[in-house]
């Protein structure tokens, strides 16, 4: 016996790395509310690495915005032979709703699933709200920090396969920290200063924690200095992507960042961690969250936060303390 054709839905979302993760709280859902559904991403190249990987789609489709005519004749064409059966659309803007021609679903086969800056909730909370409605799969409002957090857990199955995804890959024995600065464009008043990331990583020394130096080309500098003065300190900067990054987060103590896109996947990933705020905003509304407990520390100035200071955070939060990762 044929098996019947699955329903096929289309999830419609594109941003930044920020966006990227609360997007995964959207899409577990979804998966949940369609669990034989093949269930297709339609989104921008810049993060097709990790997504691809992620359980909650069956492909991942970058097209979305095509550079040429021609490549948007042939967006068209397969998006019109798909013959999709419903679409969320996380995006809501007149690029997204463009596509509704070339999907052609029912109108109430349109889902849109957008957050409102204005609402006053975390981004997180508010989108968790909207898809729990929608589906019928958990609350259709929550408090602050009481909606389910974005899960990347799911790279365990990656590592599992892999050894880039192991620690032992980067050189990391035994237990170790993740420490992201952010890079050379943020204002210097806006970041922890290097000899400050060299201090905490001596003392993380000293407590038999390995110190991790993580992030994009852009924070190379810090990287090699603390690498050079610190002896037994990491430097990983510019030399892991994502999917890595997830996957060293999944087995790290903890993680110390300063307010960066990473941050929020990092977190993800499910160990404690600390965040350090420099801006005049409240940073509760746009913080990272994790099941696992994580620290804001917000002042004006970031170097007024010493070492002493992160490091007592994060032994609060149980970063000093073993932890144990699925698989």
């Amino acid at each position: 016996m044929n098996e019947p054709d699955r329903d096929i839905t289309y999830i419609l979302h594109w941003g930044d790395l920020t966006d990227s993760v609360r997007m995964l709280v959207a899409a577990k859902t979804i998966r949940a509310a369609h669990k034989r559904d093949r269930i297709v991403l339609l989104t921008t190249p810049e993060f097709e690495s990790f997504l691809k990987h992620c359980p909650f789609f069956n492909a991942v489709e970058t097209d979305v915005q095509p550079e040429t005519r021609p490549a948007q004749q042939m967006r068209d064409k397969r998006l019109k032979s798909a013959k999709v059966t419903r679409v969320y659309d996380l995006v809501g803007s007149s690029e997204s709703r463009k596509l509704k021609r070339a999907l052609k679903v029912k109108r109430d086969m349109w889902i849109d699933v957008q957050t409102d800056p204005r609402s006053g909730q975390h981004p997180i909370d508010e989108l968790a709200g909207r898809i729990g409605a929608i589906t019928g799969l958990g609350d259709s409002f929550y408090k602050l920090g009481a909606a389910p957090a974005p899960d990347a857990s799911w790279v365990d199955y990656l590592a599992k396969q892999s050894r880039m995804l192991d620690p032992a890959y980067f050189g990391l024995n035994g237990p170790f920290a993740l420490l992201a600065p952010s890079g050379e464009g943020v204002k210097p008043a806006q970041r922890w200063p290097k000899e400050r990331w060299a201090s905490l990583s001596h003392e993380l020394i000293q407590a038999g924690i390995t110190p991790a130096l993580i992030g994009g080309p852009d924070t190379r500098e810090v990287g090699r200095y603390v690498a050079h003065v610190t002896p037994g300190a990491t430097d990983i900067t510019g030399k892991a992507k994502l999917t890595q990054l997830a996957g060293l987060a999944r087995h790290a103590r903890f993680v110390f960042t300063e307010e960066t896109p990473l941050m929020h996947l990092l977190v993800a990933a499910g160990p404690p961690a600390l965040v350090l705020y420099s801006s005049d905003e409240d940073p509760v509304l746009r913080a990272p969250r994790s099941e696992a407990p994580v620290i804001l520390m917000h002042t004006p100035t970031l170097a007024a936060v010493s070492p002493t200071e992160a490091m007592a955070a994060m032994k609060f939060a149980g970063g000093f303390e073993s932890r144990s990762t699925a698989g």
